[in-house]
């Protein structure tokens, strides 16, 4: 499946206002100040992109690793429009499999959807 991404855009309520309502997957990174490199740190989907990503601002987020780089790091998120359930989560196992995020939560008990990353 060829997914649109969008650019790398600032975690922050104006980043996040991009973001149409619509359901899909999205990865959260952080830039790393020692090499200069985006490590992705958490993937996810949701039925509303918009939403679920203003959950993951600070004072919303519930998982403690996530809150740990929103602390101490410039955060940003990566996502595509996937309407389907189970393409969604086939694209979050492939996201799981592919950058190995170090604040996982569940994965999705399928086979992974073969898509593009960038």
């Amino acid at each position: 499946m060829q997914l649109k991404w969008t650019n790398l855009i600032d975690l922050t309520q104006t980043g996040i206002s991009k973001i149409k309502e619509v359901p899909g997957v999205y990865r959260l990174s952080f830039l790393n100040s020692v090499d200069n490199k985006y490590y992705v740190y958490y993937v996810g989907q949701s039925e509303n992109l918009n939403d679920r990503l203003f959950q993951h601002l600070s004072g919303n987020e519930t998982n403690p690793c996530c809150n740990k780089h929103l602390e101490n790091y410039n955060c940003y998120f990566k996502a595509a429009a996937i309407s389907a359930q189970s393409d969604r989560d086939g694209a979050e196992v492939s996201l799981y499999l592919h950058f190995k995020p170090s604040c996982p939560e569940k994965i999705p008990d399928v086979k992974p959807l073969e898509i593009n990353f960038d």
